[in-house]
């Protein structure tokens, strides 16, 4: 079993992509998919009306696919009362799965708790960018040291932390101690060493298979994992098994 726990709505909205996103998935043996959608125009700062409608293309999405697509609701905490009734009416209503959060500000800010404490309460987990950039960082844009210092403070929390934090050996060691992370693989370019390192550092039991696709390729992000000098039985945590348990437990 292969769950992608990172893809997103094809870039623009364009519901005539959606099709060829899933086809192509179906392709490479992919069980679901776990989309959120960054809206139409993917700005930094989402108004309410840009977040909302963004979640509404994952509701047809997985009004399309009942059985293959599980939808992750997007929101922006700086709106915090809107915020919190779109999350609440993308999982009660919308049976969405889980939270995603981008970069309209950093995950230690204050107002990111409620969101974080819902998300416990509805036992969903949340998947949160996070990068280092040598280019320098956008200002609401997470870096691993954030995502653990929130893990910290809500143990109770399932995190999911996107991308290895970009710089994946700074953001592996930067969640070690966290152990209600995970990290997932996705956006990072196939460097040899990378999925042997997280699993020295952390365990397969706490690495996820993304892809981050369509901004990336299926094939390269999956071979990234099947390559690795690491175990079948490790491999198969990472592909789907450790991402089924955490949906299950939800479901």
């Amino acid at each position: 079993m292969i769950i992608d726990a990172h893809v997103h709505f094809p870039p623009g909205g364009k519901y005539e992509n959606l099709d060829e996103l899933v086809e192509t998935a179906k392709r490479y043996n992919i069980s679901k998919l776990c989309i959120s959608s960054l809206g139409s125009s993917w700005n930094h700062n989402p108004s309410v009306s840009a977040f909302t409608a963004a979640n509404r293309q994952v509701k047809f999405a997985m009004d399309q696919y009942p059985d293959y697509i599980v939808g992750f609701a997007y929101v922006n905490p700086l709106f915090t009362q809107e915020a919190i009734k779109e999350f609440k009416t993308c999982i009660e209503d919308f049976h969405m799965l889980g939270l995603k959060l981008w970069v309209s500000c950093r995950c230690t800010e204050p107002v990111v708790y409620p969101l974080i404490e819902m998300a416990i309460e509805y036992e969903v987990p949340c998947l949160i960018h996070s990068w280092i950039k040598a280019t320098g960082n956008l200002p609401g844009e997470s870096i691993p040291q954030d995502v653990a210092e929130l893990a910290k403070k809500f143990p109770e929390a399932k995190i999911i932390m996107a991308h290895m934090g970009g710089d994946w050996e700074i953001g592996v060691k930067a969640v070690k101690d966290a152990k209600n992370v995970l990290v997932d693989t996705s956006g990072t370019i196939c460097e040899a060493g990378m999925i042997e390192y997280a699993v020295k550092i952390l365990g397969a039991e706490r690495i996820v298979y993304g892809s981050d696709a369509p901004g990336t390729d299926f094939s390269s992000q999956i071979w990234k994992i099947k390559a690795a000098e690491i175990s079948e039985e490790e491999k198969s945590l990472i592909l789907g098994g450790n991402m089924e348990k955490i949906l299950r437990m939800r479901v």
